[in-house]
């Protein structure tokens, strides 16, 4: 199936040693889109935070071409940078249970 997003260059960054090592195709694609200002809801960013999260719901031409053929793929995301600068994203309770 032909999808309207190539991911090829988002698969090659977490292939890299670095802020997106060994994470899914959809974080830097996400990192990206958060830092273009096509992001979410910020769920936090305060200088006492240890981590940075923003809440981003995808479109369906983007969730068909990252989902790679899983129908249980999130729609919704949490976009989050560590306090050591790595990437991750994380589906909402996964998210909850590592920020508590």
């Amino acid at each position: 199936m032909k999808t309207s997003i190539d991911i090829a260059p988002y698969i090659e960054q977490t292939k890299q040693s670095g802020k997106f090592e060994l994470e899914k195709p959809l974080t830097p694609y996400l990192w990206e889109k958060s830092l273009e200002g096509n992001g979410g809801e910020i769920l936090t960013c305060h200088e006492n935070d240890s981590h940075f999260a923003e809440k981003i719901e995808l479109y369906g031409d983007e969730w068909e071409s990252f989902n790679g053929g899983d129908e249980d793929f999130s729609f919704t995301w949490i976009l989050v940078e560590d306090s050591q600068g790595f990437v991750m994203t994380m589906k909402e309770n996964d998210y909850n249970l590592w920020n508590s």
